[in-house]
């Protein structure tokens, strides 16, 4: 069956082709609010991701996800913006997950009593360094680790 919706990158030395398949059943998600307590749910969808170098002729990774969309709006969002949606909600994810988990190691912590709080204390350090207009997460690292005062200080320059 041919995806509702087909789109493809090529960035960062490799290409990507994302297909979309999104299907609103009134049946099934009058079972999904039943059974399960999901009122609002609309469509449900499948994402196949492909991913390969650029010199590459067959695909090196693939990668198949099931969506479910829900919300109150009364409209059916077309298949372009659910994926347009899909593709934001990841930007975020790796903008800040991912950081958080590259710069500080956060899947690897094992301080269950502690964890929240040291979690909010790195998504602190992590707004305190965007917000100096650091590219680089490590740079900002670096500029405060320089002076000892430079770090403390960055906290009293947010503005309200």
């Amino acid at each position: 069956m041919a995806a509702d919706y087909v789109e493809y990158d090529k960035r960062h030395g490799r290409v990507e082709e994302r297909s979309y398949w999104w299907v609103a059943d009134p049946e099934f998600t009058r079972y999904l609010a039943q059974d399960y307590g999901w009122p609002d749910v609309q469509m449900c969808g499948r994402v196949v991701r492909k991913r390969r170098t650029l010199q590459a002729t067959a695909w090196a990774e693939v990668e198949e996800l099931i969506v479910i969309y829900g919300s109150r709006q009364v409209a059916l969002p077309t298949p372009e913006q659910c994926s347009h949606w899909l593709r934001e909600h990841w930007e975020i994810e790796n903008r800040v997950f991912w950081v958080l988990d590259m710069t500080y190691s956060e899947d690897r912590n094992h301080a269950r009593k502690v964890a929240l709080p040291l979690s909010k204390l790195r998504c602190l350090a992590l707004n305190v360094i965007r917000h100096r207009d650091y590219r680089y997460v490590p740079d900002g690292h670096r500029a405060a680790a320089a002076r000892a005062d430079r770090g403390l200080a960055w906290l009293g320059t947010f503005e309200h």
